[in-house]
């Protein structure tokens, strides 16, 4: 498994551009496809074809390029999410946010797959397929793994076939197709440039929450905000990876992108749509992928290493070791770290499993009895949506964190200044507002002199809930302006880009009298 590199620092999430000021914001054993994709058209395996009597042409090169588009485009769809928070003067709804991305088709009764990211913890969202139909969706996300299901309420939908991304190689054609900056059917070409990338990355629209990312295939297909949630497929159509990620100082494409590898993605799907959640057990390991040279010199060809074997969990109740490799888990084999992380969504916490394990060369077994995955009660990574191996397998979360991760590798590099914004467009600050009612006033203990917008909801994990605020708060003013209505807000927040600096002036009252917050924020 590579380890962290230079670049890992300043690498951004590929999400879609915001919109506005507030937003709310499974694969089985094997590779058969569910009941609900028996009529899934067949991998487009013509595309590219060609022999020693039918050298490669420009022209040939050109309409492989074209079929393998008009194939793929028709599963590919544009995913929105806006929500409505807040009320004009009139007192009318009115949406004031949202994020998009892209997804894709992945059963043909209304199963879409895309990043959480994209879907940005919204319970519904907005879906354009191809043919120009917009539904509305219902989101079932398993966050911490960055893969989202929406279902839509729709039949007979071209689907995408998920390829087996064990066999991907370095150096195969690749495509990539999405809504980049809300492009639909954007569709660039490129190559798999290295596989087994991991990746740490802040997710700005979580309020800087970081999310872990152990097995990335990276591309350098161009590669844009927006993007995220797309299929990188290969030149028979078959999806190899979900877009989730980009390396870039400026926000825009380098020719560095990432993927989350097929078999997870579908995986983590069919786990989301047959049972609506992803239960995890805990065994207690920290691994990584072998080596070429511990492969050699040991005679192993696969197997997850044991990097570290957490005290008095499962694993070293059983008896495993840091240096130990586990080569199968419940019957089925593990080739990589990867492997034996599904092994643990697999198999429910309280079950008993044989692990095949290599020590010292010998092959030997061990029950081992799994526990119910908890999340480390002292962690020094980032709070949300990290899933770091030591947490996931029964550590102490010891993950360096994005600064901690440029002292390692980059002491030169300014921790703020590499870290790009992870979309582009209008700032948000994490809150839904409205108008001053006389019965909120009245709720909310607010004088009737006090001018302002009322604060009805907060986004966990939002500028404004590491700011502090709270539902009933008073909203007086941003930056130089005072604000006393929903458009004040609107006129205030006009300009104002995610990374930018502004004072945020807000009041609370009380039983106890009022408390007042005055403090500059950076707008995410």
């Amino acid at each position: 498994m590579n380890t962290f590199k230079p670049w890992t620092a300043y690498a951004v999430l590929a999400g879609g551009a915001l919109l506005g000021f507030a937003t709310v914001v499974g694969i089985n054993g094997g590779f058969r496809s569910p009941s609900a994709m028996a009529q899934a058209r067949p991998a487009l395996q013509s595309v590219g074809v060609t022999n020693g009597d039918n050298p490669v042409t420009l022209r040939a090169l050109n309409d492989m390029g074209v079929s393998l588009a008009e194939y793929v485009k028709p599963a590919v769809v544009h995913v929105k999410t806006v929500t409505q928070r807040s009320q004009d003067s009139s007192g009318k709804r009115i949406p004031i946010s949202g994020s998009e991305g892209s997804g894709f088709v992945y059963r043909s009764d209304g199963y879409i797959i895309t990043n959480d990211h994209v879907v940005a913890g919204a319970k519904e969202v907005s879906i354009i397929l191809n043919d120009g139909r917009e539904l509305t969706g219902k989101v079932t996300s398993a966050p911490e793994w960055d893969v989202a299901v929406v279902k839509v309420d729709a039949k007979d939908l071209e689907t995408l076939s998920m390829a087996d991304s064990k066999q991907v190689k370095v150096g195969q054609m690749t495509m990539a197709i999405g809504s980049p900056f809300g492009l639909e059917n954007s569709v660039t070409f490129g190559h798999v440039s290295a596989l087994g990338r991991e990746n740490m990355i802040p997710d700005y629209l979580k309020g800087g929450d970081t999310r872990f990312y152990p097995d990335l295939i990276q591309t350098d297909a161009a590669i844009n905000q927006g993007n995220s949630g797309g299929p990188l497929v290969d030149i028979d159509g078959r999806v190899i990876g979900m877009i989730s990620s980009i390396a870039s100082r400026t926000g825009g494409s380098n020719g560095i992108g990432f993927a989350i590898p097929s078999n997870q993605v579908r995986f983590l799907a069919d786990q989301l749509i047959s049972k609506g959640k992803i239960t995890r057990s805990m065994i207690g390991v920290v691994p990584r992928n072998l080596k070429p040279i511990e492969s050699k010199d040991l005679g192993i060809k696969s197997g997850a290493f044991a990097e570290d074997v957490s005290p008095g969990s499962p694993a070293d109740k059983a008896g495993l070791k840091k240096g130990d490799i586990i080569v199968g888990v419940a019957g089925e084999p593990i080739d990589s770290q990867m492997d034996l992380r599904n092994s643990m969504l697999k198999n429910a916490p309280g079950s008993t499993v044989k692990v095949d394990y290599v020590r010292n060369g010998k092959r030997s077994s061990v029950s081992i009895k799994l526990e119910e995955f908890k999340r480390a009660a002292t962690s020094t990574v980032p709070k949300g949506n990290v899933d770091d191996l030591g947490d996931i397998f029964g550590g102490d979360g010891r993950m360096p964190n994005i600064d901690e991760l440029r002292k390692r590798f980059n002491p030169d590099l300014e921790p703020e200044k590499d870290v790009e914004p992870l979309r582009e467009g209008k700032a948000r600050l994490g809150v839904g507002i409205e108008n001053l009612s006389d019965d909120a006033r009245k709720e909310y203990k607010i004088p009737s002199g006090t001018n302002g917008v009322l604060i009805n909801s907060v986004e966990p994990g939002s500028t404004a809930a590491k700011l502090g605020l709270q539902v009933g708060d008073i909203l007086i003013g941003i930056g130089d302006r005072k604000v006393a209505t929903v458009n004040d807000v609107t006129s205030a927040m006009e300009g104002v880009k995610v990374g930018d600096k502004r004072q945020v002036k807000v009041e609370r009252y009380s039983q106890n009298g009022r408390v007042s917050i005055d403090q500059t924020v950076i707008f995410k």
